[in-house]
């Protein structure tokens, strides 16, 4: 049951807002640096700004501001490294398939092409990873493996293997 009361988040002063992005976006490395960057008594003893900084960083009204800017710090930077995946590999392919570069170029592409996707993996890497896999999850990563290369992949699948999950499967 709701009494009405409604909590409103309590204003930040101008140095709690440095600190905040300071420890939000990793710009200082420590929580005593944000707080001596956002202008806080930079004077005294060590173990006092430390102490400060952290009880600062704890309060209240700060610590879940801190969290929800980390996370959005966090989504931009995935944002981010997915853009520059996606265009690496693009110009990796447009390398590849230009004819004008020279063939140590080209050769150059589509390795580092085919090291991205997984194509060239070592013996031991995909011991490794398969290690522990159900018969179902090889069946699954050889149909893929087997889709790059020819157009429409052979059955494999041995008779009396079911390739439909079942329900105890879940």
């Amino acid at each position: 049951m709701s009494n009405g009361y409604t909590k409103k988040r309590r204003r930040l002063t101008p140095k709690q807002e440095k600190f905040i992005e300071a420890v939000a976006s990793g710009s200082e490395p420590t929580l005593t640096s944000a707080y001596t960057g956002a202008g806080y008594q930079s004077g005294g003893k060590g173990s006092t700004l430390r102490t400060n900084a952290s009880r600062l960083a704890k309060k209240t009204h700060v610590a879940p501001i801190i969290e929800e800017r980390k996370a959005a710090y966090t989504a931009k930077a995935a944002a981010s490294l997915a853009g520059s995946k996606s265009y690496v590999l693009q110009r990796l392919r447009e390398e590849a398939d230009n004819l004008d570069s020279r063939a140590s170029e080209r050769i150059s592409a589509l390795a580092l092409l085919a090291k991205a996707s997984g194509a060239l993996d070592d013996a031991k890497e995909r011991k490794d990873r398969r290690t522990g896999a159900t018969e179902q999850e090889l069946l699954t990563e050889l149909h893929t493996r087997m889709s790059q290369y020819i157009e429409a992949p052979l059955d494999v699948t041995p008779e009396g293997v079911d390739t439909q999950p079942s329900v105890d499967d879940t």
